[in-house]
Order: structure tokens, then sequence, then C-alpha cells
């Protein structure tokens, strides 16, 4: 390893006094009950890597990937050993040693950095699946030649016609009066896959004096930082820090956990580069999820009624990693009509982080199947939440396991409430 690494990774793992006590946190270890799988076991890995007893290649790769770098281990930590970021810092640099894989290469680096090569993918799958060809691979048995690749497309739901930003464009009002300016970062997987979450948005924010700015943003970073590739994600990082810094708003709003949590460390991730070290510290302390933004706020509670029964996820870069997990439960005990229930073990990971289905399907699935169960328990009919990428591994889980229940945003469900308010 590189020396700042190793002298990084070094201190960190010798915190750990391999207690145990992570298991009870460890959506992994639950699933399979495999003692590596759990932090106190992959940090014994790293420090046998450390200490040049295991080499860092390939057989350690399994281990270092197949974390769902939730943070649940932390919560249950009494030195509160930060395994995901040990465990990122371990893969960046096996990934610097060893290189990536062409696919990933491709997507971190030609890809997500073109929004209009990201929307022309997202397009063809949109017409695979309005065509039938992707419902047929799937209904002959030919999506499984695939493997895992195949049973995770199954996890994706049907693209929509219009993207976030078409439809922000379109629910934006001119104000009478404005309280607050925002800038509102508009994430991919919002944008792409759950654009009425991006104009629900854009409704609560007027209807509470908010105008509102749409810039033209990149991915956030994360996904190519999680699978190692640091550069990748310093270089989009960049493009978001040119765009955003300068802006005259208030904050910068997003409705997407993993966005805002990333976001939050572009300061940390730059500390080290001149250049962009200020910016950067700028943009991440401007940063606030919506969620939270409208509570500091104060808005209109001049709700109707929403009759249902509704519970909450936490999303783990939400509640975990930002501290906000209070703002959406008592914005969904607000509204008239609606029963809050308490989700049990509603801070545990669904296993969805990103793109993990797509490399761990199996253990994906145990992991959401529990989270299943513990929904079934609360009775119901809505689960709320306030990440895209945990909305679509949850509506994965409900359809997999045939509940009667709907996902939705909470900044949705607040905008049924205005909406039938009238």
């Amino acid at each position: 390893m590189t020396r700042n690494v190793m002298a990084e990774l070094d201190a960190a793992v010798e915190q750990c006094n391999q207690c145990g006590f992570c298991q009870a946190g460890c959506p992994t270890y639950k699933a399979t009950g495999i003692e590596w799988t759990v932090a106190r076991g992959r940090i014994a890995l790293i420090r046998d890597v450390l200490a040049g007893r295991l080499p860092l290649d390939d057989s350690v790769r399994e281990p270092l990937f197949n974390c769902l770098t939730c943070g649940g281990c932390t919560d249950h930590c009494f030195p509160a050993v930060q395994t995901a970021q040990i465990v990122t810092k371990a893969r960046a640099e096996l990934v610097r040693r060893h290189g990536e894989h062409w696919v990933q290469k491709l997507v971190f680096r030609q890809v997500l950095p073109n929004p209009n090569v990201l929307g022309l993918a997202v397009k063809s799958l949109r017409l695979s699946q309005i065509t039938g060809v992707e419902p047929l691979a799937r209904s002959t048995g030919a999506v499984n030649l695939l493997g895992q690749l195949g049973a995770a497309s199954a996890v994706l739901p049907k693209i929509p016609g219009k993207t976030g930003r078409e439809q922000a464009r379109e629910a934006i009002k001119p104000l009478a009066a404005r309280r607050a300016r925002v800038a509102y970062f508009l994430g991919c997987g919002t944008n792409n896959i759950y654009p009425g979450a991006a104009a629900a948005a854009m409704r609560v924010l007027n209807r509470n004096g908010v105008e509102v700015l749409v810039p033209e943003v990149v991915c956030c970073g994360k996904p190519p930082i999680s699978y190692g590739d640091e550069a990748a994600a310093k270089d989009l990082a960049r493009r978001n820090i040119d765009a955003l810094v300068g802006l005259d708003v208030d904050a910068i709003v997003t409705d997407c956990a993993t966005c805002g949590s990333f976001l939050h460390e572009y300061g940390e991730l730059f500390a080290d580069e001149p250049a962009y070290a200020e910016k950067a510290k700028q943009l991440s302390s401007r940063v606030q999820d919506l969620l939270q933004f409208l509570a500091a706020l104060g808005i209109d509670q001049t709700f109707g009624k929403v009759p249902a029964r509704i519970t909450y996820h936490d999303p783990c870069h939400l509640g975990r990693f930002q501290k906000v997990s209070v703002q959406p439960r008592d914005f969904l005990k607000s509204v008239p009509g609606v029963e809050f229930v308490e989700l049990p073990e509603a801070n545990m990971c669904c296993g969805g982080a990103g793109s993990y289905a797509l490399t761990h399907y199996d253990i994906s699935m145990m992991v959401l199947d529990r989270k299943m169960e513990n929904v079934a328990r609360t009775g119901a009919q809505v689960l709320a939440t306030a990440c895209p990428g945990c909305a679509m591994q949850l509506s994965y889980g409900i359809k997999r396991q045939q509940l009667p229940v709907r996902v939705k945003h909470v900044v949705e469900i607040l905008d049924q409430a205005y909406q039938s308010a009238g």
C-alpha cells in the first residue's frame, strides 16, 4: 500500500479490539452467519494485509467488496471504529494496484460524467421494457444466462417516460414572495427512476416560499468511490463543485440520501488538493437533505387528509451518516389521517447499497427479505423512505414478497397532503 494509506489504515484498524459487538448491527453477518462478513472479521483481514501476512490481491477482493458499507457495525462499536471508511480505503488501494473491471471503468469514466450518454442508456432500458424485449428474456429464461446480473436486473423498476429534470421544470411555479432560495441537486436515481419525487419536491418547496434552481450536475461520485475508483469519483466531484460553488443560494438541497451524504464528504475528499480544498469544504458545508432543510425552515401545516397506515425505513446515508432521522418521522406524524407505526429494525440496511444486488444478488436478497418481514409486521399500506436507491430495493422486496404496500418518498406524502388540502 502507499505509505499514507497504510498509516491511515493501520491507525484505524488498531482501534478494533475484536469484541464482536459489531455482529448486532451487521446485515451481511445476520444474513450469512459467516464471521469474516462482520466488521471484526474484515478488519482482521486488513490487519493481516498491513502486516504482510496476506497479499492485497484478488484473494481478498470478495471480503472487501461484499461489505454493504452501511455503518451498522459502528452503531454497536464502543470505540466507534469506522469500518465503512476502512473498507472503502482498502478497496481504493486494491484498485490502484490491480485496476478495475473494464465495465466499471466504462460506466464510471464514460457514462456517469456524460449526462447525454447516461440518458441514452436509460432510454435504451425503457425501450427494452416497453417493446417486450426485457420481459421476453425473463419469461424464456434467457436472462438466467447472465447469472447474478440477470437475476438482479429484476430489481430495476419500470423506467418513466419523463426525467426528473423535465418534471421538476414543469412543476416549478413563480413565487409571489420568497422566504429562501436553494439549488436542488438532482441525483441520477431521482432523475431517471423516480422523477415524481423531483416534481413533488418542487411543489413542496414552492408551497413554502422557496425559490428553486435546478443546476446542471453529474453523478455525485458515490458509485465509483464505493468500488475503489477514487480518481473517477474526484473527477465527477470537481464537475459538481464547479457547477455549485458560487451560486447565490441559501442552501444546496437534495432528496437523495446517498448524494447528500457523499456531497458532505467533498471537503475531506479534496483536503490535499489545494485548487479544490476550500471550494469543496464550502460546498459540503452548504448541503442539506431536503427534509432537514424543510424542518429547519418551518413549513405550512395546512395539510389535507392522507388516510393511510405508514411506516418509515431509515436510509443508511441519511439516518446514520447525516443524523437525519427525527425530521422524516415528525413530518409523517403531522399529516392528518396518517397512522404512523415504527418499523422494527428501521435503520438496518435494506441490502440495496447502490448496485450491490448486481454483484452480490443472493446476499442482497437475504438482507432484503429480513427487511420485508419487518415491513409485513407493521401492517403498513405505505413504506416511506428518503432515498431513490432504497426505494428501488424496497419496491422490489414488496413485489418479491407480494405485499400490499406502496413505497413513497416522504416529500411525496407531504405533496399529497398539500394537494388534498386544495
